[in-house]
Formats: structure tokens, sequence, C-alpha cells
């Protein structure tokens, strides 16, 4: 064994080291990039879960996904139908108290937006008891992540989806829609 044998099989050695460190840190980078995605998703669903429960209409229209702003005839326009729901929902006695959002969010990147779905539980208050949902919302990530948008997934399904999010990647299913449980209060 010669002395430029023993110099082959250290830097040989180095090689796979330093290649084994590359390797590493990708996937670390891979790691720490989902982790953020799912953060910045829980952040915002925090200040959209607040907006829902205080009807504060201005955030939540900082939050509705610009093409929903659009359809429904400007920002304006928008604000009045959310005021009508919360309205109606008053009207009837109902009042969401509570909205969590569940641990398992699944997101797919595209070119242009990052899609995710969101389990959410939404608790309500109405006469003579609470209503318990469980649902899901999308969250759109647009412009590098700096934007979210939330759409609640209600009216959505495989079929129409595409009409709102064009750029949609049906590897991302829609999880089937769960009947409210209805909780009597006790007296």
């Amino acid at each position: 064994m010669t002395k430029a044998y023993f110099s082959y099989q250290i830097k040989m050695v180095m090689i796979r080291i330093f290649l084994c460190f590359l390797f590493l840190s990708a996937c670390q980078f891979t790691l720490t990039a989902e982790a953020q995605i799912i953060e910045e998703i829980k952040t915002a669903g925090q200040i959209y879960a607040y907006a829902q429960i205080h009807g504060d209409y201005e955030i939540l229209l900082d939050f509705t996904y610009p093409v929903l702003i659009e359809k429904a005839g400007g920002r304006e326009a928008m604000k009045t139908i959310l005021k009508q729901i919360q309205e109606t929902k008053i009207d009837k006695g109902q009042r969401l108290i509570k909205l969590t959002f569940g641990e398992l969010i699944q997101y797919s990147t595209n070119t242009t937006e990052v899609h995710a779905i969101i389990p959410v539980t939404t608790t309500t208050k109405v006469p003579g008891g609470t209503i318990t949902a469980e649902s899901n919302l999308i969250a759109v990530g647009t412009e590098g992540r700096d934007n979210w948008y939330f759409i609640e997934t209600t009216s959505i399904n495989e079929q129409n989806i595409s009409k709102i999010l064009p750029n949609w990647d049906f590897k991302l299913a829609l999880p089937y829609k769960k009947a409210p449980v209805y909780k009597e209060d006790r007296h």
C-alpha cells in the first residue's frame, strides 16, 4: 500500500462525508421550509379565526381570496354579504364561539401559489345548545407567501374547485364533509 493510495482513500472518505453533509443539509432545509409554511398558515389562521369570532369584516375581507371578492362584485359588495350572513345568524340566535385549526395540514405548491387543506372545528352557540362542526378550509398563499387567504369548503367539491382555483393540485383531495353535532345545554 502506497502513500498515494492512502491519500486517495482519505480524499474519497472526505468526499463521501461532504456529500452526506450536503444531503443532510438539503433534508434539513426541506423540513425547515415545510415547517415554515405550516407555521405561516397557522399564524394567518389565528387572525382569521379571531376575525370570524368577533365579526371583524375588514380583517375577514383581507383574508378572503380576491377571486371571490371579485365574483361578489367587489370589496364593498362582499362586506355587505358578510354582514347579511352574520345578521341572519344573529337573528336565528347563532353565534360562533370557537374556531380551531387541526394539526394535519396538507399542502402543495405550484409556480404562483401554495394551496393547503386545513381541518377546522367550529363551535356555534345556538338556542338550547351548541353545534360542533368539523370541516376544512383551503388556504392559499400568494406573492411568495406574503399573503394568505382562506376559502370555506362548504360549497366546494372536486368538480367546481377549478372555477375558483384554476391551478388546484388534485393530489390534494378534499375530505368528505361531516355532519355537525348538536349538544343540548344542561340546565
